[in-house]
């Protein structure tokens, strides 16, 4: 029993190597979004890497990123450069009304409207760079598809906005593990993409199938195929003959 469990194939080395790849995605997305403008893509190419991680598809997770990287860096980096700004003005407009408190007469009617603003601003935001990763779409399309999804599926929404926020307030309550912190985006990213991935294959059941599966799938139709064409000729064999005898009644 414990040799098949530290054996290549066994639990022990897997669980290894998954925790090894959350650890160097979470790497490579800081060292990618250093430079803080290119956050979007470096989400986009993160949630890239663990969607397919799930899924049993993954490569060489640094050469994956890379190339999601380059492939999404027009589009994460424009919906990162709108996004930003809009939830640094909410925060800032927000914090301003509660310091001011009962000097403002619309104080109490624009916070409400603010945080509801502010959360449907990440809820889309949970989607969208995971969408920008998997989906062949522009900015405008994405967008219209995370806002849909995000409130479709609230429960999802909420659940991936929790991990995170219980995540960042784990960390932070807990000192001697702060430097944990380094690794919640892969924590993040491996989780979030585990629920969004339903959400996904709810409209495209036939993303990311098992590769073994997806052979049979398409040697089964081969079958079928085949199978039809047969029972084609069959016919028209017997419709001929038919007509043949018919015409030496004639």
């Amino acid at each position: 029993m414990m040799r098949e469990f530290f054996s290549l194939e066994g639990s022990f080395n897997k669980y290894a190597g998954f925790v090894a790849d959350t650890f160097v995605l979470s790497l490579m997305w800081i060292l990618f979004s250093l430079p803080i403008f290119t956050i979007g893509a470096s989400t986009t190419a993160l949630f890239y890497v663990a969607t397919r991680r799930i899924a049993n598809r993954e490569g060489y997770i640094t050469s994956d990123f890379w190339m999601a990287f380059k492939a999404n860096f027009l589009r994460g980096t424009a919906v990162w450069l709108v996004l930003f700004p809009v939830i640094l003005l909410i925060l800032v407009s927000m914090y301003i009304g509660i310091q001011l408190g009962d000097e403002l007469p619309l104080g109490r009617i624009v916070l409400p409207v603010q945080i509801v603003t502010l959360m449907e601003i990440f809820f889309v935001g949970i989607y969208l760079f995971p969408v920008l990763a998997r989906f062949d779409m522009s900015v405008k399309e994405a967008v219209k598809a995370s806002f849909f999804m995000a409130n479709r599926h609230l429960l999802t929404s909420f659940a991936c906005f929790g991990i995170l926020a219980g995540l960042l307030v784990f960390v932070f309550l807990v000192p001697q593990i702060f430097p944990l912190i380094f690794a919640i985006p892969g924590i993040y990213g491996i989780l979030a993409s585990m629920m969004i991935m339903r959400v996904f294959k709810r409209y495209r059941p036939e993303m990311d199938k098992d590769p073994v599966l997806e052979l049979q799938e398409i040697e089964r139709k081969r079958e079928e195929e085949k199978r039809l064409a047969e029972i084609g000729k069959a016919d028209i064999i017997e419709e001929n003959s038919e007509e043949e005898k018919s015409n030496e009644n004639l």
